[in-house]
């Protein structure tokens, strides 16, 4: 027997993210101007598939990446539980 769902995922069409765009531009500009020299990062597509790389000095050097990755997992667990 099928059990019915206790709740349902809606899937929401979004437009463009602005400030998603804004914070890449910043980061772009950053970049740039030699402030940033490596990136780690995750990207939640449209349908809310996602993906996770790594660049620049972050890709050369997966220690430093794991500890920027655990950092942003444990800020965003405050977040989560409203520790922020």
């Amino acid at each position: 027997m099928k059990r019915a769902r206790p709740f349902r995922l809606l899937h929401l069409r979004q437009s463009v993210s602005h400030e998603t765009v804004e914070c890449l531009r910043e980061l772009l500009s950053q970049a740039e101007a030699g402030k940033i020299i490596g990136i780690s990062y995750t990207v939640m597509a449209a349908n809310r598939e996602f993906f996770y790389s790594s660049c620049g000095e972050a890709h050369r050097n997966p220690a430093w990446a794991t500890a920027m990755a655990a950092t942003l997992f444990h800020g965003t667990l405050k977040r989560v539980f409203g520790e922020e």
